[in-house]
């Protein structure tokens, strides 16, 4: 009965392995991070999404991306998403994938198209559906507005840390408690030596 008890655990790790090598294969794409490059913008229909793939040339990249996935719909294909920061829009060759009600991202650490679980696009005007092929990214550019609000909220903090006459509430406010403290010890001084 040992013997069957541990060959059953066996049978179960084996196939939770395969099912993880599975996942990741589907997953993890090396070949991706190298066709990563940062544009200003993406594209905003289907011509301009078409010549950028052209250009781009995704399927002329020699991978292995899509040995496993290849069971599925998903080819090694041009996008143009944000990144998992959603402070850069950028260009990559990576397996499609289906993406649920998200914005879609190109996480360069993960080496994958996923969905970015800070960005529900569904509740965005106009929405995007909640289920959508991440090759049409830029069919939903309110993604590419979260962008463009995270670069002017940076370079509005960078104008503002340029400014030498701002101080932050916290500076004045420790600045404000020093001279409290000063006050109190000069009171306690006088006190003390009768001044």
């Amino acid at each position: 009965m040992e013997d069957m008890t541990m060959m059953f655990y066996l049978l179960i790790l084996t196939m939770t392995l395969y099912m993880d090598a599975a996942v990741m294969a589907m997953t993890f794409c090396e070949e991706s991070a190298k066709t990563v490059r940062y544009v200003d913008k993406c594209p905003e229909d289907l011509k301009s999404w078409e010549k950028a793939a052209k250009d781009m040339n995704c399927e002329s990249i020699e991978h292995n991306c899509s040995k496993t996935v290849s069971k599925g719909n998903h080819r090694f294909q041009y996008h143009c998403v944000i990144n998992a920061w959603m402070n850069a829009t950028l260009e990559v060759c990576a397996p499609n994938r289906t993406i649920f009600g998200y914005c879609t991202e190109y996480n360069v650490m993960g080496r994958v198209i996923q969905e970015n679980y800070d960005a529900n696009c569904t509740t965005h005007d106009p929405p995007c559906p909640a289920i959508y092929n991440s090759t049409d990214a830029y069919k939903y550019q309110t993604c590419y507005d979260l962008v463009r609000k995270n670069r002017q909220k940076k370079e509005n903090m960078d104008k503002d840390s340029q400014k030498p006459d701002l101080i932050s509430t916290s500076e004045r406010l420790s600045g404000n408690l020093e001279l409290i403290f000063l006050s109190m010890f000069q009171i306690i001084l006088r006190i003390l030596f009768c001044f």
